[in-house]
């Protein structure tokens, strides 16, 4: 592991192998909602990422339990975080998600190319744009208009963007290339 890059799934699996040790250590369970660059690497559509997202809250034996792995392996503290859980779609249920990885105290779900897909569109960080277009070729929407409806269900809170069709046919076109 490149100082606090994680760089494949197996490097995931054993923070996650050693995070279910620590949480059975505490007498608890945890579930997390992988999404973002982790969601991405577990799916073999990125490279490397630096943390690990959860849409999901983490408790505070959670929270301890992240550090503890942090301190033992130079990574950051937020190395497992849960701020992408405001960017959860309001459609979305936590029980639709795929369980991915699965311990007596740890489990793992990954939601569906489409939510990641959504959730992206929403962030719109710099990065994301690589991803939505390494995301498209596994969603099961139709089309550009489908995308941008499916976004607009999730969100039903944000403003109308007249641009977003486009700029999802745009993605749809360098995924495609």
């Amino acid at each position: 592991m490149a100082k606090g890059l994680l760089e494949d799934r197996a490097e995931l699996e054993a923070l996650f192998d050693e995070l279910s040790l620590e949480m059975t250590a505490l007498g608890t369970t945890a579930e997390v909602v992988m999404v973002g660059g982790a969601w991405m690497l577990w799916h073999s559509r990125r490279l490397s990422t630096r943390d690990v997202d959860s849409a999901r809250k983490l408790d505070s034996d959670l929270a301890a339990a992240v550090e503890k792995i942090a301190e033992r392996h130079d990574l950051s503290k937020q190395w497992l975080n849960d701020s992408a859980a405001p960017f959860w779609p309001s459609n979305a249920d936590y029980e639709d998600c795929e369980v991915v990885y699965e311990q007596p105290a740890l489990e793992v779900r990954a939601p569906g190319p489409e939510v990641i897909f959504v959730m992206k569109l929403y962030r719109a960080d710099p990065q994301d744009r690589d991803d939505l277009a390494s995301l498209w070729p596994l969603c099961d929407f139709a089309d550009p208009l489908a995308a941008a409806k499916a976004f607009r269900d999730a969100y039903p809170h944000a403003p109308e963007d007249e641009f977003l069709p486009g700029y999802i046919a745009d993605v749809v076109r360098e995924a495609t290339n």
